[in-house]
């Protein structure tokens, strides 16, 4: 694989990191990185999600925490092999970690970024009164998320939407066509809102949906117990960590 070589990552078991691994500031935790049950009947995806996360991670690529970095890789690869068809959607992107470890998951599918590259929005009330220091953080890049696709994964199935959601995903949509794999890392209400009502009526039966901040931010929680009520979506929603939730769309 491209991104073995690139890497040079030999599959060390969990024991032998150290407690904490720091890079550019970034904190890598052991305990993170250990395998949940449901990756403990595919070992090798583990290590390779595993090992991938800690280089992009370290690499200033991606925030999110092993497992749900590893969950990913994990969902995309569980979606190959299911056949499910569609596209895999990312949004929230930063700087491209996400979307390659959902790349590296299973290559070939059509790969859409989105990402307004100028930080997180200004929230709403409702989602919490400390979200409104954080309006402006997380400024992402674009030409990063590109050098990370020279480096680790063909870019010919990339496509990069910057720019608010508001502006961006609606007009997308017809284009991206049917979605497989759902990344929702936009935060707050709004965001995670727009983006289930746009794209999860495009999830084809099998495919996931991934919100990374239902555990963190109030809005986040709120827009996604909403949604699936409204449409009526009893699926069973599935812990990543302490923030991240998941759940597999039925026929």
């Amino acid at each position: 694989m491209r991104w073995r070589s690139a890497l040079n990552l030999s599959p060390l078991p969990v024991a032998s990191l150290p407690l904490a691994l720091t890079r550019n500031g970034a904190i890598y935790r052991r305990w993170d990185a250990a395998p949940r049950p449901a990756e403990l009947f595919d070992l090798d995806t583990y290590r390779r999600g595993r090992d991938l996360h800690r280089e992009l991670y370290l690499g200033g690529f991606t925030m999110l925490g092993s497992r749900r970095g590893r969950t990913l890789h994990r969902l995309a690869a569980v979606i190959e092999n299911d056949g499910v068809r569609g596209a895999f959607v990312d949004c929230g992107v930063w700087n491209g970690g996400s979307t390659i470890l959902m790349a590296l998951g299973a290559r070939g599918r059509e790969l859409w970024a989105f990402d307004s590259f100028a930080g997180l929005p200004t929230p709403a009330e409702v989602d919490g009164e400390r979200s409104f220091q954080y309006a402006g953080d997380c400024v992402g890049s674009e030409e990063r998320l590109r050098e990370g696709f020279d480096r680790y994964v063909d870019g010919a199935h990339l496509h990069v939407r910057a720019g608010w959601f508001e502006d961006t995903l609606a007009e997308a949509a017809p284009e991206v066509g049917s979605v497989a794999l759902l990344h929702c890392d936009g935060d707050w209400y709004d965001s995670v809102r727009l983006t289930l009502e746009v794209f999860y009526p495009r999830v084809s039966p099998g495919g996931y949906i991934v919100i990374d901040d239902y555990g963190t931010w109030p809005g986040a929680k709120r827009a996604t117990d909403e949604y699936r009520r409204a449409i009526g979506d009893w699926s069973r929603l599935r812990k990543i960590d302490h923030t991240g939730r998941y759940w597999r769309k039925q026929a």
